[in-house]
Protein backbone atom coordinates (compact mmCIF):
# COMPACT_ATOMS: atom_id res chain seq x y z
CA UNK A 1 0.00 0.00 0.00
CA UNK A 2 1.26 3.20 -0.93
CA UNK A 3 2.17 5.73 2.04
CA UNK A 4 1.15 8.98 3.00
CA UNK A 5 3.03 11.61 2.61
CA UNK A 6 4.01 13.53 5.81
CA UNK A 7 3.14 17.10 6.30
CA UNK A 8 5.91 19.34 5.75
CA UNK A 9 6.11 21.93 8.56
CA UNK A 10 4.86 24.68 6.66
CA UNK A 11 1.56 22.97 5.28
CA UNK A 12 0.97 21.75 8.98
CA UNK A 13 1.17 25.54 10.13
CA UNK A 14 -1.49 26.17 7.84
CA UNK A 15 -4.04 23.75 8.91
CA UNK A 16 -3.19 24.63 12.16
CA UNK A 17 -4.32 28.38 11.75
CA UNK A 18 -6.72 29.73 9.18
CA UNK A 19 -5.63 32.77 7.51
CA UNK A 20 -8.12 35.05 8.46
CA UNK A 21 -7.67 34.34 12.17
CA UNK A 22 -3.49 36.07 11.24
CA UNK A 23 -5.34 39.27 10.19
CA UNK A 24 -4.62 42.16 12.41
CA UNK A 25 -7.93 43.24 15.00
CA UNK A 26 -8.30 46.37 13.57
CA UNK A 27 -9.19 44.31 9.97
CA UNK A 28 -11.32 41.68 11.77
CA UNK A 29 -13.07 43.83 13.76
CA UNK A 30 -13.88 45.97 10.24
CA UNK A 31 -15.31 42.19 8.98
CA UNK A 32 -17.29 42.09 11.78
CA UNK A 33 -19.00 44.85 11.41
CA UNK A 34 -20.31 44.08 8.20
CA UNK A 35 -22.28 41.08 9.67
CA UNK A 36 -25.47 41.38 11.55
CA UNK A 37 -25.07 41.90 15.07
CA UNK A 38 -26.22 38.07 15.49
CA UNK A 39 -23.57 37.18 13.27
CA UNK A 40 -21.18 39.41 14.92
CA UNK A 41 -21.75 37.44 18.70
CA UNK A 42 -21.71 34.16 17.06
CA UNK A 43 -17.89 34.34 16.01
CA UNK A 44 -17.01 34.84 19.98
CA UNK A 45 -17.45 30.90 20.04
CA UNK A 46 -15.12 30.35 17.34
CA UNK A 47 -11.50 29.91 19.57
CA UNK A 48 -10.24 31.94 22.35
CA UNK A 49 -8.99 35.33 19.78
CA UNK A 50 -12.36 35.44 18.44
CA UNK A 51 -13.80 35.89 22.11
CA UNK A 52 -14.30 39.59 22.20
CA UNK A 53 -13.47 40.90 19.09
CA UNK A 54 -17.24 41.54 18.35
CA UNK A 55 -16.97 43.87 21.26
CA UNK A 56 -15.48 46.31 18.91
CA UNK A 57 -18.00 46.74 15.98
CA UNK A 58 -18.87 49.98 15.14
CA UNK A 59 -22.62 49.51 15.30
CA UNK A 60 -24.98 47.59 17.19
CA UNK A 61 -28.24 47.14 15.12
CA UNK A 62 -30.98 45.02 17.57
CA UNK A 63 -32.89 44.13 14.53
CA UNK A 64 -35.69 40.86 15.74
CA UNK A 65 -37.64 40.35 12.60
CA UNK A 66 -37.98 37.11 13.32
CA UNK A 67 -39.18 37.61 16.53
CA UNK A 68 -41.26 40.17 15.54
CA UNK A 69 -43.01 37.35 12.58
CA UNK A 70 -43.32 35.17 15.54
CA UNK A 71 -45.55 37.32 17.75
CA UNK A 72 -47.91 38.16 14.65
CA UNK A 73 -48.27 34.42 14.41
CA UNK A 74 -48.99 33.82 18.54
CA UNK A 75 -49.37 37.41 19.75
CA UNK A 76 -49.90 36.00 23.49
CA UNK A 77 -46.14 35.51 22.87
CA UNK A 78 -45.40 39.28 23.03
CA UNK A 79 -44.40 39.65 26.31
CA UNK A 80 -42.06 37.14 26.72
CA UNK A 81 -40.70 38.27 23.58
CA UNK A 82 -40.48 41.41 25.20
CA UNK A 83 -38.62 40.16 27.73
CA UNK A 84 -35.92 38.13 25.73
CA UNK A 85 -35.35 41.50 23.68
CA UNK A 86 -34.51 43.48 26.55
CA UNK A 87 -32.29 40.81 28.03
CA UNK A 88 -30.48 40.38 24.52
CA UNK A 89 -29.70 44.33 24.31
CA UNK A 90 -28.59 44.74 28.40
CA UNK A 91 -26.31 41.58 27.41
CA UNK A 92 -24.96 43.21 24.57
CA UNK A 93 -24.31 46.67 25.95
CA UNK A 94 -22.68 45.46 29.32
CA UNK A 95 -20.36 43.30 27.28
CA UNK A 96 -19.22 45.73 24.42
CA UNK A 97 -15.83 47.50 24.72
CA UNK A 98 -15.58 49.93 22.04
CA UNK A 99 -14.89 53.38 22.54
CA UNK A 100 -17.49 55.28 20.26
CA UNK A 101 -20.25 53.96 18.15
CA UNK A 102 -21.03 54.66 14.38
CA UNK A 103 -24.36 53.57 15.07
CA UNK A 104 -27.18 52.52 17.43
CA UNK A 105 -30.44 50.74 16.46
CA UNK A 106 -33.47 49.74 18.75
CA UNK A 107 -36.61 47.66 16.68
CA UNK A 108 -38.74 46.19 18.67
CA UNK A 109 -42.31 46.31 20.09
CA UNK A 110 -41.56 48.63 22.84
CA UNK A 111 -43.45 50.62 25.14
CA UNK A 112 -43.20 53.32 28.39
CA UNK A 113 -43.24 50.14 30.50
CA UNK A 114 -39.88 49.71 29.28
CA UNK A 115 -38.84 52.74 29.46
CA UNK A 116 -35.97 51.97 32.40
CA UNK A 117 -34.42 49.65 29.74
CA UNK A 118 -34.41 52.12 27.05
CA UNK A 119 -33.21 55.11 29.12
CA UNK A 120 -30.21 52.93 30.15
CA UNK A 121 -29.84 51.86 26.58
CA UNK A 122 -29.91 55.93 25.32
CA UNK A 123 -27.41 56.96 27.86
CA UNK A 124 -24.84 54.49 26.83
CA UNK A 125 -25.32 55.52 23.22
CA UNK A 126 -25.01 59.10 24.02
CA UNK A 127 -21.64 58.14 25.99
CA UNK A 128 -20.48 56.52 23.01
CA UNK A 129 -20.87 59.43 21.25
CA UNK A 130 -23.03 58.06 18.47
CA UNK A 131 -23.19 59.28 15.50
CA UNK A 132 -26.39 57.57 14.39
CA UNK A 133 -29.68 56.68 16.64
CA UNK A 134 -32.28 55.13 16.05
CA UNK A 135 -35.44 53.84 18.26
CA UNK A 136 -37.90 52.01 16.34
CA UNK A 137 -40.66 50.97 18.62
CA UNK A 138 -43.38 50.42 16.09
CA UNK A 139 -46.15 47.99 17.47
CA UNK A 140 -45.87 45.02 16.20
CA UNK A 141 -43.08 46.34 14.29
CA UNK A 142 -45.36 48.18 11.75
CA UNK A 143 -47.74 50.50 13.32
CA UNK A 144 -48.10 53.17 15.47
CA UNK A 145 -50.28 53.32 19.14
CA UNK A 146 -51.79 55.14 21.05
CA UNK A 147 -49.46 58.14 21.81
CA UNK A 148 -50.24 57.46 25.59
CA UNK A 149 -48.01 54.16 25.73
CA UNK A 150 -45.30 55.93 24.00
CA UNK A 151 -42.33 55.69 25.32
CA UNK A 152 -41.16 59.47 25.86
CA UNK A 153 -37.52 60.28 25.11
CA UNK A 154 -35.65 61.62 27.98
CA UNK A 155 -33.76 64.48 26.97
CA UNK A 156 -33.69 65.85 30.68
CA UNK A 157 -32.31 62.69 32.04
CA UNK A 158 -29.51 63.22 29.73
CA UNK A 159 -28.64 66.83 30.98
CA UNK A 160 -28.48 65.66 34.29
CA UNK A 161 -26.56 63.28 34.22
CA UNK A 162 -23.85 63.25 36.55
CA UNK A 163 -20.05 64.14 36.01
CA UNK A 164 -18.96 61.23 38.19
CA UNK A 165 -20.39 58.59 35.17
CA UNK A 166 -18.77 60.89 32.26
CA UNK A 167 -15.29 61.27 34.06
CA UNK A 168 -15.40 56.69 34.23
CA UNK A 169 -15.65 56.94 30.91
CA UNK A 170 -13.37 59.95 29.74
CA UNK A 171 -11.56 60.49 32.81
CA UNK A 172 -10.50 64.02 34.22
CA UNK A 173 -12.63 66.69 32.04
CA UNK A 174 -12.30 70.63 31.97
CA UNK A 175 -14.79 72.53 34.07
CA UNK A 176 -17.20 73.55 31.14
CA UNK A 177 -17.45 70.10 29.66
CA UNK A 178 -20.84 68.57 30.47
CA UNK A 179 -22.65 65.13 29.46
CA UNK A 180 -24.67 66.73 26.65
CA UNK A 181 -21.22 67.92 24.83
CA UNK A 182 -19.55 64.60 25.69
CA UNK A 183 -22.67 62.33 24.09
CA UNK A 184 -24.36 64.90 21.65
CA UNK A 185 -21.72 66.27 19.94
CA UNK A 186 -21.05 63.67 17.25
CA UNK A 187 -24.44 62.65 16.62
CA UNK A 188 -25.57 63.27 13.36
CA UNK A 189 -28.83 61.38 12.44
CA UNK A 190 -31.34 61.31 15.24
CA UNK A 191 -34.69 58.50 14.17
CA UNK A 192 -37.38 58.35 16.49
CA UNK A 193 -40.28 55.99 15.89
CA UNK A 194 -43.18 55.66 18.38
CA UNK A 195 -41.45 58.35 20.73
CA UNK A 196 -42.97 61.11 22.64
CA UNK A 197 -41.03 64.14 22.02
CA UNK A 198 -42.33 67.79 23.13
CA UNK A 199 -41.39 71.13 21.89
CA UNK A 200 -38.71 71.79 24.42
CA UNK A 201 -36.94 68.44 23.64
CA UNK A 202 -37.23 69.29 19.77
CA UNK A 203 -35.31 72.42 20.57
CA UNK A 204 -33.12 70.88 22.87
CA UNK A 205 -31.87 68.59 19.92
CA UNK A 206 -31.55 71.57 18.04
CA UNK A 207 -29.31 73.53 19.70
CA UNK A 208 -27.07 70.77 21.04
CA UNK A 209 -26.54 68.55 18.36
CA UNK A 210 -23.93 70.96 16.73
CA UNK A 211 -23.74 68.37 13.49
CA UNK A 212 -27.13 67.03 13.73
CA UNK A 213 -28.45 66.57 9.76
CA UNK A 214 -31.58 64.39 9.93
CA UNK A 215 -33.95 64.21 12.11
CA UNK A 216 -36.99 62.18 11.87
CA UNK A 217 -40.04 61.91 14.24
CA UNK A 218 -42.81 59.50 13.72
CA UNK A 219 -45.96 59.14 15.99
CA UNK A 220 -45.14 61.53 18.75
CA UNK A 221 -48.53 62.74 20.91
CA UNK A 222 -46.66 66.02 22.42
CA UNK A 223 -45.41 67.42 19.57
CA UNK A 224 -46.96 70.81 18.88
CA UNK A 225 -45.37 73.17 17.21
CA UNK A 226 -42.00 72.77 15.36
CA UNK A 227 -39.88 75.40 14.71
CA UNK A 228 -36.47 74.83 12.68
CA UNK A 229 -34.83 78.85 12.21
CA UNK A 230 -31.16 79.79 11.54
CA UNK A 231 -28.73 79.48 9.18
CA UNK A 232 -26.22 77.97 11.89
CA UNK A 233 -28.21 74.77 11.99
CA UNK A 234 -26.55 71.66 10.18
CA UNK A 235 -29.93 70.12 9.38
CA UNK A 236 -30.96 69.25 6.10
CA UNK A 237 -32.98 66.66 6.36
CA UNK A 238 -36.41 66.64 8.56
CA UNK A 239 -39.20 64.51 8.81
CA UNK A 240 -42.58 65.02 10.97
CA UNK A 241 -44.91 61.81 10.30
CA UNK A 242 -48.36 61.30 11.80
CA UNK A 243 -47.66 63.39 15.13
CA UNK A 244 -50.98 64.23 15.11
CA UNK A 245 -50.57 66.91 17.67
CA UNK A 246 -49.01 69.25 15.62
CA UNK A 247 -50.60 72.28 15.28
CA UNK A 248 -47.98 74.87 13.67
CA UNK A 249 -44.68 73.76 11.44
CA UNK A 250 -41.95 76.66 10.75
CA UNK A 251 -39.28 76.67 8.64
CA UNK A 252 -37.43 80.27 8.04
CA UNK A 253 -33.53 81.08 7.03
CA UNK A 254 -31.89 77.60 6.71
CA UNK A 255 -30.06 75.30 4.57
CA UNK A 256 -32.68 72.08 4.93
CA UNK A 257 -32.87 70.42 1.50
CA UNK A 258 -35.94 67.79 1.78
CA UNK A 259 -38.52 68.33 4.64
CA UNK A 260 -41.47 65.50 4.78
CA UNK A 261 -44.84 66.07 6.90
CA UNK A 262 -47.75 63.63 7.06
CA UNK A 263 -50.63 64.35 9.15
CA UNK A 264 -53.29 66.56 9.73
CA UNK A 265 -54.63 69.91 8.86
CA UNK A 266 -51.62 72.68 9.94
CA UNK A 267 -50.48 76.37 9.73
CA UNK A 268 -47.10 75.60 7.61
CA UNK A 269 -44.74 78.34 6.99
CA UNK A 270 -41.59 78.25 4.72
CA UNK A 271 -39.55 81.22 4.11
CA UNK A 272 -36.16 81.88 2.74
CA UNK A 273 -35.00 78.22 2.33
CA UNK A 274 -33.30 78.21 -0.67
CA UNK A 275 -31.84 74.97 -0.76
CA UNK A 276 -35.03 73.27 -0.27
CA UNK A 277 -35.45 71.21 -3.61
CA UNK A 278 -37.52 68.08 -2.20
CA UNK A 279 -40.52 67.62 -0.15
CA UNK A 280 -42.68 65.22 0.75
CA UNK A 281 -46.10 66.01 1.87
CA UNK A 282 -50.62 64.73 2.98
CA UNK A 283 -52.34 66.89 4.88
CA UNK A 284 -55.76 66.14 6.02
CA UNK A 285 -58.08 62.64 4.74
CA UNK A 286 -57.32 63.39 0.95
CA UNK A 287 -53.91 65.01 1.64
CA UNK A 288 -54.42 68.41 -0.23
CA UNK A 289 -56.26 69.99 2.20
CA UNK A 290 -55.44 72.96 3.71
CA UNK A 291 -54.55 74.64 0.83
CA UNK A 292 -51.31 72.72 0.17
CA UNK A 293 -49.75 74.61 -2.55
CA UNK A 294 -50.20 77.76 -1.40
CA UNK A 295 -48.73 76.90 1.78
CA UNK A 296 -45.53 76.05 -0.08
CA UNK A 297 -45.41 79.30 -2.82
CA UNK A 298 -42.29 80.40 -1.23
CA UNK A 299 -40.49 77.08 -2.54
CA UNK A 300 -42.45 75.36 -5.81
CA UNK A 301 -40.15 76.91 -8.27
CA UNK A 302 -37.12 75.48 -6.87
CA UNK A 303 -38.57 72.10 -6.15
CA UNK A 304 -36.68 69.14 -8.09
CA UNK A 305 -38.93 66.28 -6.16
CA UNK A 306 -42.09 66.40 -5.03
CA UNK A 307 -44.04 63.78 -3.15
CA UNK A 308 -48.05 63.53 -2.16
CA UNK A 309 -49.68 61.34 0.01
CA UNK A 310 -53.42 61.47 -0.98
CA UNK A 311 -55.37 58.77 1.16
CA UNK A 312 -58.79 59.54 -0.74
CA UNK A 313 -58.63 60.82 -4.13
CA UNK A 314 -61.50 63.25 -4.84
CA UNK A 315 -63.14 63.35 -8.25
CA UNK A 316 -63.55 66.89 -8.22
CA UNK A 317 -59.70 67.33 -8.09
CA UNK A 318 -59.81 67.64 -11.76
CA UNK A 319 -61.23 71.40 -10.84
CA UNK A 320 -58.35 72.07 -9.07
CA UNK A 321 -55.70 74.82 -10.60
CA UNK A 322 -52.46 73.05 -10.29
CA UNK A 323 -49.67 75.93 -9.85
CA UNK A 324 -46.94 75.24 -12.48
CA UNK A 325 -43.45 73.08 -11.29
CA UNK A 326 -41.41 74.43 -13.73
CA UNK A 327 -37.63 72.43 -12.40
CA UNK A 328 -39.76 69.47 -10.82
CA UNK A 329 -37.83 66.37 -12.42
CA UNK A 330 -39.57 63.70 -10.03
CA UNK A 331 -43.06 63.48 -9.22
CA UNK A 332 -44.42 60.76 -6.91
CA UNK A 333 -48.15 60.49 -5.76
CA UNK A 334 -48.83 58.07 -3.07
CA UNK A 335 -52.58 57.29 -3.77
CA UNK A 336 -55.30 54.99 -1.91
CA UNK A 337 -57.20 52.10 -4.38
CA UNK A 338 -60.38 52.30 -3.38
CA UNK A 339 -62.85 50.60 -5.76
CA UNK A 340 -62.21 51.95 -9.33
CA UNK A 341 -61.56 55.38 -8.34
CA UNK A 342 -60.44 57.18 -11.60
CA UNK A 343 -57.08 57.87 -12.18
CA UNK A 344 -56.59 60.52 -15.17
CA UNK A 345 -57.73 63.43 -12.56
CA UNK A 346 -53.91 63.78 -11.80
CA UNK A 347 -52.90 63.83 -15.05
CA UNK A 348 -53.76 67.38 -14.94
CA UNK A 349 -50.69 67.62 -12.33
CA UNK A 350 -48.45 65.84 -14.45
CA UNK A 351 -49.03 68.46 -17.01
CA UNK A 352 -47.97 71.13 -14.10
CA UNK A 353 -44.87 69.41 -14.60
CA UNK A 354 -42.72 70.66 -18.18
CA UNK A 355 -39.36 69.14 -17.37
CA UNK A 356 -40.77 65.97 -15.21
CA UNK A 357 -37.98 63.43 -16.10
CA UNK A 358 -39.83 60.69 -13.54
CA UNK A 359 -43.56 59.49 -12.25
CA UNK A 360 -44.39 56.97 -9.83
CA UNK A 361 -47.48 56.53 -8.92
CA UNK A 362 -47.96 54.04 -5.67
CA UNK A 363 -51.10 52.64 -4.94
CA UNK A 364 -52.13 51.69 -1.77
CA UNK A 365 -54.79 48.72 -1.75
CA UNK A 366 -57.63 50.30 0.69
CA UNK A 367 -60.97 48.52 -1.22
CA UNK A 368 -59.85 48.12 -4.65
CA UNK A 369 -62.32 46.18 -6.95
CA UNK A 370 -62.67 45.93 -11.12
CA UNK A 371 -65.40 46.69 -13.28
CA UNK A 372 -66.17 46.53 -16.84
CA UNK A 373 -66.43 49.78 -18.17
CA UNK A 374 -65.44 51.74 -21.69
CA UNK A 375 -61.76 53.08 -21.61
CA UNK A 376 -61.42 57.15 -20.89
CA UNK A 377 -59.29 59.38 -22.65
CA UNK A 378 -57.61 62.15 -21.12
CA UNK A 379 -56.93 65.46 -23.23
CA UNK A 380 -53.72 64.92 -25.13
CA UNK A 381 -50.77 66.71 -24.04
CA UNK A 382 -47.14 65.94 -25.50
CA UNK A 383 -44.65 65.24 -22.61
CA UNK A 384 -41.12 65.97 -23.78
CA UNK A 385 -38.61 65.00 -21.33
CA UNK A 386 -40.42 61.91 -19.60
CA UNK A 387 -38.43 58.89 -19.86
CA UNK A 388 -39.50 56.44 -17.04
CA UNK A 389 -43.00 55.65 -15.39
CA UNK A 390 -43.51 53.68 -12.47
CA UNK A 391 -46.67 52.08 -11.23
CA UNK A 392 -46.52 50.69 -8.14
CA UNK A 393 -49.22 48.56 -6.83
CA UNK A 394 -51.01 48.02 -9.91
CA UNK A 395 -54.15 46.39 -9.38
CA UNK A 396 -55.69 45.48 -13.33
CA UNK A 397 -58.41 47.82 -12.47
CA UNK A 398 -59.55 50.36 -15.75
CA UNK A 399 -58.38 53.02 -14.10
CA UNK A 400 -54.84 51.48 -13.91
CA UNK A 401 -54.59 50.59 -17.51
CA UNK A 402 -56.18 54.05 -18.34
CA UNK A 403 -53.59 56.14 -16.54
CA UNK A 404 -50.56 53.96 -18.03
CA UNK A 405 -52.58 54.52 -21.72
CA UNK A 406 -52.46 57.99 -21.45
CA UNK A 407 -48.18 57.80 -20.67
CA UNK A 408 -48.09 55.50 -23.18
CA UNK A 409 -49.93 57.71 -25.76
CA UNK A 410 -48.54 61.21 -24.47
CA UNK A 411 -44.71 60.91 -23.34
CA UNK A 412 -42.94 61.36 -26.71
CA UNK A 413 -39.42 60.55 -25.01
CA UNK A 414 -40.92 57.39 -22.87
CA UNK A 415 -37.85 55.26 -22.61
CA UNK A 416 -39.39 52.84 -19.68
CA UNK A 417 -42.43 51.79 -17.75
CA UNK A 418 -42.06 49.79 -14.59
CA UNK A 419 -45.13 47.77 -13.26
CA UNK A 420 -44.88 46.48 -9.96
CA UNK A 421 -47.95 44.31 -8.78
CA UNK A 422 -47.35 43.96 -5.63
CA UNK A 423 -48.79 45.02 -2.48
CA UNK A 424 -47.76 47.99 -0.43
CA UNK A 425 -48.94 47.65 3.16
CA UNK A 426 -46.80 44.35 4.06
CA UNK A 427 -48.13 42.91 6.67
CA UNK A 428 -46.68 39.90 9.33
CA UNK A 429 -49.69 37.70 9.41
CA UNK A 430 -49.69 34.76 7.22
CA UNK A 431 -53.22 34.00 6.27
CA UNK A 432 -53.22 37.83 4.66
CA UNK A 433 -49.88 37.40 3.30
CA UNK A 434 -51.96 34.21 1.51
CA UNK A 435 -54.26 36.37 0.16
CA UNK A 436 -51.95 39.62 -0.97
CA UNK A 437 -50.13 36.95 -3.00
CA UNK A 438 -53.22 35.68 -5.04
CA UNK A 439 -53.80 39.24 -5.77
CA UNK A 440 -50.53 39.85 -6.80
CA UNK A 441 -50.52 36.98 -9.10
CA UNK A 442 -53.84 38.27 -10.44
CA UNK A 443 -52.35 41.62 -11.03
CA UNK A 444 -49.42 40.69 -12.89
CA UNK A 445 -51.28 38.83 -15.44
CA UNK A 446 -54.07 41.59 -15.82
CA UNK A 447 -50.85 43.84 -16.32
CA UNK A 448 -49.30 41.68 -19.38
CA UNK A 449 -52.68 41.09 -21.08
CA UNK A 450 -53.48 44.72 -20.82
CA UNK A 451 -50.39 46.75 -21.52
CA UNK A 452 -47.79 43.94 -23.62
CA UNK A 453 -49.45 44.60 -26.68
CA UNK A 454 -49.52 48.38 -26.58
CA UNK A 455 -46.50 48.66 -26.00
CA UNK A 456 -44.96 51.34 -28.49
CA UNK A 457 -41.39 50.15 -30.34
CA UNK A 458 -38.36 51.28 -28.01
CA UNK A 459 -40.56 51.53 -24.91
CA UNK A 460 -39.32 48.66 -22.41
CA UNK A 461 -42.17 46.95 -20.29
CA UNK A 462 -40.62 45.56 -17.30
CA UNK A 463 -43.36 43.96 -14.99
CA UNK A 464 -42.19 43.33 -11.92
Amino acid sequence: MRKRPRLTLHKASCYSEDCISSLPDDILVSILSRLSLKEAVLTSCLSRRWRHLWTGITGLDFDADDELNKIAAEPKLKSSERSKYINWVNRVVRNYRGLTLEAFRICFDLEKGSKTAIDNWVKFAMTKMVQKLELDLLENGETLRQSLRNYTFPYKLLTETKRSSLKRLYGNLPSNLSFTSVGFKALKVLSLKCVNVNDEALQYFLSNCPVLQCLSIHGSGDLENVKVTGVSLKLRYLEIIFCLGVKTIEICDTNLVSFSYLGGNINLCIDNVPMLDEISIGEGYSGLENDVFNQLSSCLYQLEVLTLDIYRPEENIKMFAFPELPNLKQLILKIGAWDDDPLLQFTSLVRACPNLYRFVLQLIWMSPSKRRRKIRRAAKCPHQYLKLVEIVGYYGRTSDDELAMYFIENAIALQKIVIDPRHQILERTPIRNDKIKREEAAARNAAKKQLEAKRPPGVELVIL
